[in-house]
């Protein structure tokens, strides 16, 4: 999301007279008034546009030629093309104890790059009502590249952590006809990857205006070496996505403003009925799911948003535009993700009062729990610049992951606690 915030010096002496709750030890926490309240939600809407039905013939016709070769995600999940990341946590997260915080670190190239950055997380817990998909408790992140010109997912296999974390990167591509007439594929444009849901086969990626979807029955593998492995598309001599040895294809998008000949046209935060979809994540009844607004204004105001999920067979949330059902405004300072367990909603954003002496105002974040109608209170602090969230039922697990960057020494890291502990 839009990040490293130019405006912290002057909203940390403002954010003084926000506050809430407690926070990690030594924290200067005071009351916060302002409540996470209802708004009116009949303005907001999620346009297909017909997209499902185009999307979903290309990729029809994709896989009708030799080059595209499908597979399975348990067969990407079994591959010798794997990443290995690291159990317990590496970093200093500022989590507290109290709720048993665990995860993983990224492998040491993805925990350093500053090229790719991770937005959204997701896993088992959201795609199936078990809590495993194919016997596993995986995670799912989305990372955006520079210019948002590529983005990516990766799945981690959480089940055994204590022998390791094992991951796959998977490429975003939209289908698309070339200037010849025939179907090929493409990275995602323009797409700045923020938060990620998943549900069932399907992965929604929240960006802006748009709600992508991506479907895994429809895995590519592709070339990952010769003259074209760095280009994505069709080629004579085969499939490429840049260097993954997978690729993913959209099937539907959702906006929530078309622009004239189906152009982009920008969300607007905290005003008006185009919000920005920078964070989603399921909701626990499976029937409905909430997005988040990333707010760069030094003040409060980003809202959150429940859409109904009604379609369960196809995974989507509607074949015809999807009204929400209900929104609140939040009184959370450059809020980031949302999450709900049901009852009460989590959010990460900037933490009241003013950093302590010598602290990096990048790594005051925490993470609040909120009541509808209610001043929200602060559950702890998190590590430095987290951004979505995601709650697992079946467990009582909250997730999350930050982005940071530091090239040298690394400072990311996936992780969970039981927020009602």
């Amino acid at each position: 999301m839009r990040r490293i915030r130019a405006v912290l010096a002057v909203a940390a002496a403002v954010l003084a007279a926000l506050g809430a709750g407690q926070a990690a030890a030594g924290a200067v926490i005071t009351p916060n008034a302002a409540a996470f309240a209802h708004i009116d939600a009949s303005g907001f809407t999620l346009d297909p546009e017909s997209t499902a039905a185009s999307y979903q013939g290309l990729v029809g016709r994709l896989e009708q030629d030799s080059r595209i070769r499908t597979t399975t995600l348990d067969a990407v999940l079994g591959s010798g093309v794997v990443r290995t990341g690291t159990w317990p946590l590496c970093h200093t997260t500022h989590l507290s104890t109290t709720y048993t915080p665990s995860g993983f670190c990224w492998d040491h190239d993805d925990d350093t790059t500053d090229y790719w950055v991770p937005q959204g997380v997701t896993g088992s817990g959201d795609a199936s009502s078990t809590g495993y998909v194919d016997g596993k408790r995986l995670v799912a992140a989305s990372w955006h590249a520079p210019s948002d010109a590529f983005a990516r997912v990766s799945i981690a296999d959480f089940t055994k952590p204590s022998a390791g974390v094992p991951y796959h990167h998977l490429l975003l591509v939209e289908p698309y006809v070339d200037a010849s007439g025939q179907p090929n594929f493409r990275s995602v444009q323009n797409v700045h990857a923020d938060g990620l849901m998943w549900y069932g086969n399907r992965l929604f990626l929240a960006t802006g205006t748009r709600l992508q979807v991506f479907s895994l029955d429809h895995v590519w593998q592709t070339g990952t070496s010769g003259t074209n492995a760095g280009n994505v598309g069709l080629y004579p001599d085969g499939a490429y996505a840049r260097w993954h040895a997978w690729a993913l294809p959209m099937i539907a998008e959702y906006r929530t403003v078309w622009g004239p000949n189906g152009g982009w046209v920008s969300c607007a935060s905290a005003s008006g009925t185009t919000p920005c979809l920078n964070s989603i994540s399921l909701a626990p009844d499976r029937r409905s799911f909430v997005t988040a607004e990333y707010y760069s204004a030094a003040a409060a105001g980003g809202r959150v948003i429940r859409w109904p999920l009604v379609d369960t067979t196809t995974g989507l949330p509607e074949t015809g535009v999807v009204h929400a059902t209900e929104a609140y405004v939040s009184p959370i300072w450059h809020m980031q993700g949302a999450a709900t367990d049901g009852t009460a909603f989590y959010l990460t954003g900037d933490c009241p009062g003013t950093p302590p002496s010598g602290t990096d105002p990048n790594d005051w974040v925490c993470i609040h729990k909120a009541l509808p109608d209610q001043a929200p209170h602060v559950l702890t602090q998190g590590p430095p610049l987290t951004q979505n969230l995601s709650y697992w039922p079946q467990t009582g697990e909250l997730w999350g992951i930050n982005e940071r960057i530091n090239t040298t020494a690394g400072a990311r890291v996936v992780f969970k606690i039981y927020p009602n502990a």
